[in-house]
């Protein structure tokens, strides 16, 4: 277990942060060589598939830190900060809403209308990726609930068993094969995303994971990703449109493939010089999140005086230059609002 510091940050929880972003831009630019499958040759389509089955672990990584470094707590003098947590959330959620509203309606010609744009956002994401946002905040509110039972967890065994395997039955096992009493039972919307905040804080904890080699998850991981790259390259082979049952979060494989993951992670070890300048790339991971897919379209267009020409490159090379493209530009931004005192309350 790692236990590098800097001001109170853990090494490993920084790395985590900042692979689990690089992993979403991966997933991101992917998906529309995925999507177009059966307009492109198989070699496009399955180094695509590879590069999103490797990346999956991205989100349920960021769910699962969360809970590593958020649960455990004791409740009896208060709500933990509930309230301000939210709101750590929620305003730059409002703020990126406006600005994603007003890149979406400029090629149109339309005026940004900040009410309207507000309002859109009070009704759910007006950008497919703010989803996970809105969970977050979700999973926030419930804080005061999950706290005691993540202590709960640590000291019965039996409870683990009952509430994992219940978890994996419902949300997992479901996905290939699906059972309608299920969502008759309505378990499925509190035991879905909260699982993985317990997840992750019982793997950072548990004494019997702590046991494991960093070469056997790195082992279970390659395993759990070849599955559903495979799984997925099987289920597409067949089916006229896209198809992402094995891509699914929730999925046996990428679950497994997720807690590998989580546990590699958590052995890195930075060298001391790297500390800090990880620890303050990761402090500003949560913008990143939010303006990356404006930052993709805006490399795409030119408009930082430079163009990619992926066209002329192959898949996988395109994919992993705009990505890390993507991600150097997006951490230059954010580092740049830093300047301005007070501005990450706006902006992340």
């Amino acid at each position: 277990m790692t236990q590098q510091q800097d001001s109170g940050r853990l090494a490993w929880a920084d790395m985590c942060r900042l692979i689990a972003m690089y992993g979403v831009l991966v997933i991101h630019i992917s998906a529309p060589i995925f999507y177009d499958y059966r307009n492109i040759d198989l070699s496009s389509f399955l180094v695509a598939n590879a590069l999103d089955s490797i990346a999956r672990v991205s989100v349920p990584l960021f769910a699962m830190l969360s809970g590593a470094l958020l649960l455990g707590r004791n409740m009896s003098k208060g709500m933990g900060g509930v309230v301000s947590r939210i709101l750590k959330v929620a305003i730059p959620l409002l703020f990126w809403s406006v600005l994603h509203v007003f890149w979406l309606n400029y090629g149109t010609g339309k005026l940004l209308d900040i009410p309207s744009a507000l309002s859109q956002a009070l009704q759910g994401p007006v950008m497919y990726h703010l989803w996970f946002v809105y969970m977050t905040i979700g999973v926030y509110i419930l804080l005061p609930v999950l706290q005691p039972i993540s202590v709960a967890l640590l000291s019965s065994k039996r409870l683990v068993a009952y509430f994992f395997g219940l978890w994996f039955l419902v949300n997992s096992v479901t996905i290939y094969f699906p059972t309608d009493i299920i969502n008759h039972l309505t378990l499925t919307s509190f035991l879905k995303w909260p699982g993985y905040f317990l997840l992750g804080f019982y793997l950072s904890r548990s004494e019997v994971f702590g046991k494991v080699s960093i070469w056997c998850s790195a082992a279970v991981f390659i395993f759990a990703s070849v599955t559903t790259f495979l799984v997925s390259w099987r289920l597409n082979s067949m089916s006229p449109v896209p198809v992402e049952k094995a891509f699914e979060y929730f999925s046996p494989n990428v679950l497994i493939a997720s807690c590998a993951a989580f546990h590699m992670i958590r052995q890195i070890r930075l060298s001391a010089i790297l500390v800090r300048p990880v620890a303050f790339l990761s402090s500003i991971v949560f913008p990143v999140y939010f303006m990356h897919l404006l930052v993709i379209d805006l490399i795409k267009a030119g408009l930082f005086g430079f163009t990619l020409n992926l066209a002329s490159m192959s898949t996988f090379t395109a994919i992993i230059s705009l990505s890390l493209c993507t991600f150097a530009i997006c951490l230059l931004l954010a580092a740049m609002t830093r300047v301005v005192p007070y501005t990450s309350k706006l902006i992340g």
